[in-house]
């Protein structure tokens, strides 16, 4: 007799993980029918065969279903089967051919094991006070882009009112500009911001081009081999941080499109392990270097009236990367002399200034460029200061000759 059983995507991880304890070998029917090594896999003694990907197929296709009851005909008697139960519901009759009796896995889950969950500290989560303090820092670190400090300011209040109402789930920001003008930057002042010493949950989508990108990203489909978390939730889950950094959201897929689409809509996703992600309160930075005047033959209309605030940052004017120059110095001076070991030179209270007269702040648009220029004038100021040191104290030779 050929059982099937079906799980609920809450009991998936339990049950795979409880049967990976047991020995068991996890494939799914299309990936055994398609797979070179079909006589080696078939004499498997612990395997386990998940049809969840199969049931949408054999609708109306009585020769495919054929195929497929003679495949599982063919494998060892012990073979244990599994499925998603809606998926098993939904073509209950397509299978009725295939096993003799459907019965219900019967693992039970904790439902207080499941709220234990990691706590985020999100922009909602914050007091008065405290929420003052990430404007107020947004509007000191960032360089420039003042339009956009406004328009957060303004937009992040109403999102903190209608996350309190269950009207808004998270808060999505899409930044437009060139590389180098502070979009990915203002992940990282906020993620610093809200949870101090915690790491930046970040994807880039030129990463996730390919046609299997969602699968990478979320999992792939439960029952294939190798199905794994995927990408997003693990990075979520390492982190308390409320902050998502998703960059270089043109090059994705339109599946991954549509992914991010539904993820603003509901908050939520459910990875291919069966396990949701509430990211309820978040705030969602895409960041796309797509120019203003294409972001609508870019991006779908209604992905584009998702997104709760959209701003192109300009490049930086002279005086913004003077600013950036400046501070940059000073707090580099201010750190070496803290905590230089002994033996190096003093810097001169006028450092920054002698920088921003030696470095060519208008050569470069980019600012990540600017601070490796400013890096390397440090270091070759610091070097000749330490050399002319070493001359000024070295014993001077005294002829002792009448």
């Amino acid at each position: 007799m050929r059982k099937l059983v079906t799980y609920n995507k809450s009991q998936y991880k339990a049950l795979i993980d409880q049967l990976g304890d047991g020995g068991f070998k996890l494939m799914s029917l299309l990936e055994l029918h398609g797979s070179d090594q079909i006589s080696e896999l078939l004499s498997e003694k612990k395997l386990v065969v998940d049809v969840s990907s199969l049931v949408g197929l054999l609708s109306g296709d009585l020769q495919l279903a054929s195929k497929f009851e003679l495949l599982v005909h063919q494998l060892p008697f012990g073979t244990l089967f599994i499925g998603d139960d809606k998926t098993v519901n939904e073509g209950a009759y397509q299978l009725r051919i295939m096993f003799d009796d459907i019965i219900e896995c019967d693992i039970e889950i904790d439902k207080d094991a499941q709220k234990d969950k990691r706590v985020n500290r999100t922009l909602v989560s914050l007091d008065e006070l405290e929420f003052k303090q990430v404007l107020t820092t947004l509007e000191s670190e960032l360089i420039g882009q003042i339009e956009f400090k406004r328009s957060f300011e303004s937009r992040s209040r109403s999102f903190r009112l209608f996350n309190a109402l269950d009207e808004q789930p998270v808060f999505s920001l899409l930044l437009l500009g060139p590389s180098g003008v502070g979009k990915t930057e203002v992940a990282k002042i906020l993620c610093e911001a809200i949870a101090p010493c915690q790491p930046l949950p970040k994807v880039n989508l030129g990463n996730y081009s390919s046609k299997d990108s969602l699968n990478s990203l979320i999992g792939s489909p439960r029952g294939y081999m190798g199905s794994e978390e995927g990408e997003l939730g693990k990075k979520i889950d390492s982190s308390d941080a409320g902050i998502l950094l998703v960059d270089e959201f043109e090059k994705a897929e339109p599946a991954v499109w549509n992914f991010f689409l539904d993820l603003l809509e509901t908050g939520s996703f459910t990875d291919s392990q069966g396990m949701e992600h509430d990211l309820r309160g978040f705030i969602i930075v895409f960041t796309t270097n797509c120019p203003l005047g294409k972001i609508n033959e870019t991006f779908p209309a209604e992905l584009l009236s998702r997104f709760n605030l959209m701003s192109h940052f300009s490049k930086l004017s002279v005086s913004d990367k003077k600013f950036f120059v400046e501070r940059y110095v000073s707090m580099f001076a201010k750190k070496y002399r803290e905590t230089a070991p002994s033996g190096l030179p003093t810097l001169p209270d006028d450092i920054a200034d002698r920088a921003m007269m030696e470095i060519d702040i208008e050569a470069t648009e980019n600012i990540r460029i600017l601070k490796n220029t400013t890096r390397s004038w440090i270091s070759e100021f610091v070097e000749k200061a330490r050399k002319s040191s070493s001359i000024a104290t070295q014993p001077s030779i005294i002829n002792t000759q009448t």
